[in-house]
């Protein structure tokens, strides 16, 4: 399974859902028209000498097709407007209530961790995970525009009733969607269905104003307006429930094959299809099964794990279909569902353990920073960061429970998780280190600075991996910040990281992981819109990166690395047929290089894919490479919008 390839499925799929929507437009345009000509009919009103409308008048249908598509695309847009503030908008719309990331209740802990377990997995930052509270039902969401800000959200019968691995299961499942592209898609799907359904709340309106006016007025012309409000709102009623129609049958084609692909993948992340099996299953033996209760459940629907309404036509896949997928032997039988809470001491979650003796014992590698490069095959690499793979589950995992307990509390604390960040912006150099921690005391305050310092000692030598996993924890935090903390923070890092005119291309990249997903959370930001299809407007912009990444790996013999360019660049000649050139020193600049991934930002899904697979080669070209220079690449990675899971994949298998 290849995100890369779903992403770009997902992204047709977004056209395939306008044509529909412009079909379905079109079809209520119709029946419009239709109304208005009844409804002339029924108030005997002329047109020119003869009584009511003629069955064809060009300006009338003119006139209802521009006033109909007004209508509901104007509804559209309030609606895709309002959900631009991220998945936190659609949980808060559902009922959802945000968990706080220091709570100590079992069920939100075990849920938390599970959550921030699959996201240093998968290489992006942890979403926010809401609860809705008031829902017995095992069920479950993702939502959002992009990882940058999306969250995840249970039911409360799906945090209590579910052990740790079935509810690993549910999360794996959530993931693949936030992973495979398809938030953006269902964030564009409930704005147009709310355009169609627009009409059904308008006669809703005019109904209950009709029978009003009716009882008010006792004259012939007041009845007979009532009469046209009736029928305008009767008619508009039934024309909104026919777009819901076309509009459920738009969900149901969209979702069904999706739900399949995000079961298929949990089971892939987990290795464990009982896990997500066992849920489905739990669905099938509560009485409330997955149902949601909640009013906004019905434009929110194909969003969930389970299905939230019963429908005819309904967005998932049957019960038993998606079981017998993951577990063919299955017998057919539910069984019954113990309505308590687990609270079984073996399901309870381990208590984070003290620092190990090494730092790469807390990365999942077999060296850290200051031991040998690792032996990286680059074709392994590559097929480590087009999915998640068990082992990087495991990774996250094991990460996750070895972290101290002070790390995480910095992750989980405002003050905390900017020292943090201040902390690994540092310069490794003690002379210009000191420098850096001096500027910070100007910018901030003595215990800011100390902190800060106090952590780059603690952080010095630990794994790459294991840098990355912490900026992934401490950013659901950071975008808790006012406003004025962030211009504050973000003036901070760049000046922090800018002070001696000499940055670190490792720590620049730090830097644009932190403030990317940032600055699409606080600005609002839309995902990049794919502008590049083919690589050819791009080559000098791909040259300044392989060439950066080749000299970076061998720092000190000029012809190796002129060969690891070489490498790179021709597995993008197979494909695309062109020549890049290499760039000089001078080309290469860090305010060059941020350039050129804001333009690789801009790709299609499948050009990403493959220049990354060309930075693995200009920097694995001999299977020899750092801690830094792997995550490296993850950092390449996420500043153009491609999360990529931690490499340990790739070094297990030499």
């Amino acid at each position: 399974m290849d995100f890369f390839e779903h992403q770009e499925v997902a992204r047709k799929k977004s056209h395939v859902l306008i044509f529909y929507f412009f079909l379905a437009v079109v079809g209520i345009i119709a029946a419009v028209y239709g109304l208005v000509v009844l409804i002339f009919t029924f108030s005997g009103e002329k047109i020119g000498d003869t009584p009511g409308l003629p069955f064809w008048d060009p300006s009338i249908l003119l006139f209802t097709a521009g006033g109909t598509a007004s209508v509901v695309f104007l509804a559209s847009s309030f609606k895709t407007l309002q959900l631009s503030g991220g998945g936190s908008v659609v949980a808060r719309e559902l009922g959802g209530r945000e968990l706080d990331v220091n709570t100590t209740d079992y069920h939100e802990r075990r849920l938390l961790n599970l959550v921030e377990e699959m996201a240093i997995a998968s290489g992006v930052p942890v979403p926010s995970v809401y609860v809705m509270d008031l829902e017995d039902s095992i069920n479950a969401f993702a939502a959002g525009r992009s990882p940058s800000d999306a969250v995840i959200g249970v039911t409360r019968g799906c945090m209590t009733l579910l052990t740790r691995d079935e509810l690993q299961g549910v999360i794996a499942h959530e993931f693949s969607h936030i992973l495979n592209g398809d938030m953006r898609l269902n964030i564009r799907l409930m704005g147009l269905i709310f355009g169609i359904l627009f009409l059904s709340l308008i006669g809703e309106f005019i109904l209950r104003n009709a029978f009003r006016g009716g009882s008010s007025s006792s004259k012939k012309e007041g009845a007979g307006l009532a009469l046209v409000m009736l029928v305008g709102g009767l008619g508009l009623l039934l024309i909104g429930y026919i777009g819901a129609f076309f509009a459920n049958l738009i969900k149901a084609s969209v979702s069904r094959q999706r739900e399949y692909l995000a079961d298929a993948s949990a089971v892939q992340f987990t290795r464990n299809p009982d896990g997500i099996a066992g849920a489905l299953m739990k669905i099938g033996g509560l009485s409330s099964g997955s149902k949601v209760a909640h009013p906004m459940a019905k434009d929110a629907s194909h969003l969930f794990f389970g299905s939230a309404l019963d429908s005819m036509f309904a967005t998932h896949p049957p019960l038993p279909e998606r079981i017998r997928r993951l577990l063919p032997h299955w017998e057919g039988t539910f069984g019954e569902v113990s309505l308590r809470p687990i609270t079984d001491e073996r399901e309870r979650e381990k208590k984070p353990r003290q620092a190990p003796a090494s730092a790469a014992a807390a990365s999942g590698f077999s060296i850290n920073e200051a031991g040998e490069p690792l032996r990286l095959n680059a074709e392994a690499a590559m097929e480590s960061f087009k999915t998640v793979h068990p082992e990087q589950v495991d990774l996250g995992r094991e990460l996750h429970e070895n972290l101290p307990p002070h790390w995480l509390e910095a992750c989980r604390s405002r003050a905390g998780a900017q020292c943090l960040v201040f902390a690994l912006l540092l310069a490794q150099d003690d002379t210009l280190r000191a420098q850096e921690v001096r500027r910070l005391l100007e910018l901030t305050d003595e215990g800011t600075a100390q902190r800060s310092g106090h952590l780059f000692g603690e952080l010095a030598s630990v794994h790459s991996a294991v840098k990355i996993g912490l900026i992934d924890l401490a950013i659901p935090t950071l975008r808790h910040l006012s406003r004025d903390e962030y211009a504050r923070f973000r003036e901070v890092t760049h000046r922090l990281i800018t002070s001696d005119d000499r940055v670190d291309l490792f720590e620049f990249m730090l830097l644009q992981i932190v403030t990317r997903h940032l600055d699409a959370y606080f600005e609002k930001k839309r995902p990049e819109n794919i502008r590049y299809q083919r690589l050819n407007p791009l080559l000098e912009d791909a040259g300044v990166v392989l060439s950066t990444l080749a000299a970076m790996s061998h720092p000190d013999d000029e012809t190796r690395a002129v060969g690891a360019f070489a490498a790179a660049t021709a597995r993008l000649r197979e494909r695309y047929f062109v020549e890049i050139s290499h760039q000089p020193a001078s080309n290469c600049g860090l305010d060059r290089i941020k350039n050129a991934l804001e333009k690789f930002a801009h790709a299609s899904p499948v050009l990403k894919k493959h220049f990354l697979e060309a930075c693995s080669l200009s920097v694995m070209a001999d299977e020899g490479v750092s801690s830094r220079e792997a995550e490296l690449i993850r950092a390449v990675g996420d500043a153009i919008g491609v999360p990529i899971p931690p490499f340990v994949l790739a070094a297990r298998r030499i």
